[in-house]
C-alpha cells in the first residue's frame, strides 16, 4: 500500500504548503485537510450507498449514504471526485451524461476537515459498478425510507444530510413526492 500524502490546510482552508501522511494526520487530529463527499441518486429517488470494506481502518464493515475521500496532495476537487468515484464503485464521470453538483462545504473540527459535498444523478444499474481499490465491499440502491430506517437500526455510520434532501426538494426532478417530510 502506498503512502497517501494530503495538503494540510490553515483554519481558513488555505493551503499551507505543508503535506503530511494521512496516517500522521489522523493520528495527530491538529491539521486541517479537504475531503469529498458524493450522494448519488437516480429517477427512482433511490441512493446508491456502500458497505465499507472490512478493513478500513474507520468504520468498518459499516454503510454509508456517499462515497469519496480524501483529497490528495496536489490534488484538485474536480480530479479527486472522478477518481474516487472511478475507484470506489466504478462510475467514470468523464462518460456519463450528468456531472457532480456542488452542494455546499461542510467543517467537521472533530477530524479537522474541510468537507466538500456533491450530489450526482446517475441511473446506473448495480450490475455496472465494480469495486477497483477494496474499499467498498457492496453497493445497493435504497429509498429514502429505507436509508432512514437502517440508519436508525445502526448500520451506517453517517446521518442524513438535510442540505442533500433540501437540495433534492428544490430541484423536484429526482424526487417530486418521495423527499417530502
Amino acid at each position: 500500500m502506498s503512502l497517501e500524502l494530503l495538503d494540510i490546510m490553515d483554519e481558513n482552508d488555505i493551503p499551507t504548503g505543508e503535506v503530511k501522511s494521512r496516517e500522521e494526520v489522523h493520528r495527530e487530529k491538529k491539521d486541517w485537510h479537504r475531503t469529498v463527499s458524493i450522494w448519488i441518486v437516480n429517477e427512482q429517488g433511490q441512493f446508491l450507498c456502500q458497505q465499507r470494506s472490512w478493513k478500513k481502518d474507520g468504520n468498518p464493515g459499516m454503510w454509508q449514504s456517499f462515497f469519496g475521500g480524501h483529497m490528495k496532495s496536489g490534488q484538485t476537487i474536480e480530479v479527486c471526485l472522478r477518481e474516487e468515484l472511478l475507484e470506489e464503485i466504478g462510475i467514470d464521470i468523464r462518460e456519463t451524461a450528468e456531472q457532480p453538483v456542488f452542494l455546499y462545504r461542510w467543517i467537521w473540527s472533530v477530524n479537522k476537515h474541510f468537507s466538500y459535498y456533491y450530489i450526482l444523478h446517475w441511473d446506473g444499474t448495480l450490475a455496472e459498478t465494480s469495486f477497483n481499490d477494496g474499499e467498498v465491499e457492496q453497493a445497493a440502491w435504497l429509498s429514502l425510507q429505507e436509508l432512514r430506517s437502517r440508519m436508525k437500526s445502526g448500520e451506517f455510520c453517517n446521518e442524513m444530510s438535510e442540505k442533500v434532501l433540501e437540495y433534492l426538494r428544490e430541484q423536484g426532478i429526482f424526487f417530486s413526492d418521495v423527499v417530502r417530510g
